[in-house]
């Protein structure tokens, strides 16, 4: 998602209006397992890095409250599973187990990271 996109969520917010999201950034090196989630290949990824992302924001207008790296919290997590339900992200993501491992091994690599952030539009 590039700058665009954050300048339309900043333009729809009223001021002091707040943007909470998370996502993944790139790591250190480049993401070297794949399919993961949001790419097939090296071709579809376009992931910027966590102080990119947070630059963007921040030529988008917003202030930032909150900005952190959960990858190493996230990875070390002990999955929860829970009942079979037909609402999960497989009804959006085809192939999810393979994917969702692939990405588990990028970031316990820290091939890629996850961040989490709320922005104030100022």
């Amino acid at each position: 998602m590039g700058p665009r996109f954050y300048a339309e969520i900043y333009r729809v917010l009223k001021l002091d209006g707040r943007f909470a999201f998370q996502d993944m950034v790139a790591g250190e090196a480049a993401a070297s397992y794949f399919p993961l989630p949001w790419a097939t290949d090296t071709a579809d990824s376009f992931l910027v890095s966590a102080d990119e992302l947070r630059s963007v924001l921040g030529e988008s207008g917003f202030i930032a409250e909150v900005f952190e790296d959960t990858s190493d919290a996230h990875w070390t997590m002990t999955p929860v599973y829970a009942a079979p339900s037909p609402l999960t992200l497989a009804v959006f993501v085809d192939h999810l187990a393979q994917k969702a491992g692939d990405a588990r091994r990028s970031l316990q690599e820290g091939q890629i990271r996850l961040v989490r952030g709320v922005f104030r539009a100022k």
